[in-house]
């Protein structure tokens, strides 16, 4: 059973590990990838613009920030390309995906009760409603001109809504499972730039231990944040990691869309990354980002020397790797 805390407690901590878990899975990849950009001396990914309509696989349907139709908007994938405009597409979602947490984890210690009024910290008010029951967690929030100073974009005023729910079973220290998800509607400004703020999406998530092996599934159909003409999304995403204390499996897919690369890549894994404990480099496993054409990046056993720890494959052909993945740094111990 729960330990006696404060429901919202013990589910903000719940989302600070999730994230912090999951950031640590996909800032290394970004990390990975701009490590064997500078190594072969030559970027390999998309930033240099739009590059037409998509022809479809797009999820522009569901968007609604998305003013400047990036969702249809193919980018090119292949040697020659500038690398910074991804990994800056990976900071402006985790820039999106802090900015509630931060909102969040400051007006908890204020609450007095299962259903307050909290006044914030710079003006306006945020009310949050508790319907949780057992092991349930079910709390709604509405932010009306929340005034608050955030680490991730300064002062913001933010209104509008945000709803996390979570169950559990099992025992904390034993066999156990989490579940449930996060939905947030929200809009504002950044006060120093005097920039429009919108968040939106769903985020799921499911977590279990059996024994010595644990799952953590993350599954997104839409999440937007835009600030200002800074716009991001992610699309029928679904993040998995699954393993035990001597390797770990990871496997993604999903859209990724945004104003640093101009329209839209396409991620996934067609081959499951294994790590393996206590080693730098993953031993196999492919990771593929798609647009106009297709870079993959190959780990160990599955790349097309035995003797090669990286390599990283554009529409099919081998253009550089690495013996040594030390010199890259990919996935810490976790």
């Amino acid at each position: 059973m729960l330990v006696k805390k404060s429901r919202f407690s013990v589910g903000l901590e719940i989302r600070c590990r999730f994230h912090w878990l999951k950031g640590i899975i996909m800032n290394d990849l970004w990390k990975n990838i701009r490590g064997l950009a500078v190594i072969s001396g030559a970027a390999l990914l998309a930033a240099c613009g739009g590059g037409g309509s998509s022809g479809g696989g797009s999820a522009a349907s569901d968007l609604t920030l998305d003013n400047d139709n990036l969702a249809e908007q193919t980018v090119e994938v292949a040697p020659g390309s500038d690398v910074r405009g991804i990994l800056g597409l990976q900071d402006d979602i985790g820039t999106g995906q802090a900015l509630i947490l931060e909102v969040m984890g400051s007006l908890e210690p204020q609450r007095t009760g299962s259903s307050d009024t909290i006044s914030c910290e710079q003006g306006g008010t945020a009310t949050v409603t508790d319907e949780s029951a057992g092991d349930r967690i079910d709390e709604k929030w509405l932010l009306q001109n929340c005034a608050i100073n955030t680490q991730v974009l300064g002062s913001v005023i933010l209104s509008g809504d945000y709803r996390f729910v979570a169950s559990f079973s099992g025992d904390q220290e034993a066999d156990s499972a989490l579940e449930g998800f996060e939905a947030y509607d929200i809009e504002g400004i950044q006060l120093s730039e005097s920039e429009q703020i919108n968040l939106r999406g769903r985020a799921d998530f499911d977590y279990s231990r059996t024994g010595s092996s644990t799952s953590l599934i993350d599954t997104i159909s839409v999440f937007e944040f835009k600030v200002g003409d800074l716009y991001v999304a992610i699309t029928d995403a679904e993040t998995r990691l699954e393993g035990n204390e001597l390797t770990l499996d990871f496997t993604t897919k999903g859209t990724l869309i945004g104003s640093a690369i101009g329209g839209f890549i396409q991620l996934s894994t067609p081959q499951v990354v294994k790590i393996d404990s206590g080693e730098v480099c993953p031993a196999s496993g492919i990771l593929r980002i798609a647009s106009i054409g297709v870079v993959e990046i190959l780990f160990g056993t599955s790349t097309e020397r035995d003797d090669d720890a990286v390599q990283i494959r554009v529409d099919g052909e081998v253009v550089d790797s690495t013996l040594d993945c030390g010199a890259i740094g990919f996935i810490p111990q976790v």
